[in-house]
This record gives C-alpha cells, structure tokens and sequence, in this order.
C-alpha cells in the first residue's frame, strides 16, 4: 500500500456526510416521546397474556377434574356429595391451582352465583342425576374465581 492510499483510508479531515450533534438529539426525543406513548399498550398487553396464561391453566385443570369424576360410579359421586376443595391438583402453566368441587342432587337448583346455599345433598329414590359445578381459583388469589363450568352426569341405567 502506498502512503497516498495510507493517507486516504487515515485522513483526519472530518466527513461531509453525517447528522449533526442536533439531529442525533431530535432523533433522540422523537424516539423516547414514541416509546413513552406505547409503553402502556406493552403492559397491558403483558398482563392480558399472564392471564389468558392462567385462564388456560385453569381451564386445563377443571378438565382434569371432570375427567376424573366422569370415571367414578354413582355411588362414588355420592360419598362427595357438597363441596370438597381440592388443593393438590396437577401444576399448569408453572402455576398452582386450587379448586371448589360442588356435587348436588338433582332436586336442587344449582345457582353458580352462590353454590353454597343452593346445592342439596339429599338423595331421593329415583334420583339418578348429580349436578356437579368446578371453580377454579386464581393461583395467588383463593378468592378469585377465574374459571368456571357445570355439568350434569346422570346414571343410564337404574
């Protein structure tokens, strides 16, 4: 390489392309004023996912539960009757979910706004049905309910 080259590719003369020191500082503000604008948007958009996470972790989990009534007898159903809080149910999500089961007899009109009151645990002679109601409770939260379903399993044959 010959110096003149040398001296081009190391010139100390400053470029004539470039922003300036202003530009850069405009393009700077315009930018910091951008993201202040949309960061609320980014946050909410985070907690909607957390909780669609959870949504999808606890209807995983009353699925779960309903499966595992689905296989049991009448008579087994019937040894639950009430409300039974199921504590050890299977992680979802990375989260841990507590659940409300209500098992009532069929003369009962169950009122999912207030299962308490309304679910009888009598059992008459012909009553083949059992209404059953899940509550899945938000995982930090046991009074939160976030997911909830209801279901009537009835015996076919008497």
């Amino acid at each position: 390489m010959s110096a003149k080259q040398l001296w081009k590719i190391f010139n100390p003369r400053p470029m004539k392309g470039g922003f300036t020191l202003t530009e850069n500082l405009v393009s700077l503000i315009v930018l910091s004023i951008t993201l202040t604008a949309m960061l609320p948007a980014f946050m909410n958009f985070g907690l909607q996912n957390a909780k669609n996470r959870q949504l999808t972790g606890a209807t995983s989990v009353a699925n779960s539960v309903m499966n595992d009534l689905r296989s049991q007898s009448m008579t087994e159903l019937d040894a639950q009757l009430g409300k039974t809080v199921l504590t050890n149910l299977p992680e979802q999500n990375g989260n841990k979910y507590q659940a409300d089961q209500y098992i009532c007899t069929r003369s009962s009109i169950l009122n999912p706004d207030n299962p308490n009151g309304t679910c009888s645990t009598t059992v008459g002679e012909n009553d083949f049905a059992r209404q059953i109601l899940i509550e899945v409770k938000a995982p930090h939260n046991p009074n939160e309910t976030i997911y909830r379903v209801q279901t009537v399993f009835s015996r076919l044959r008497s």
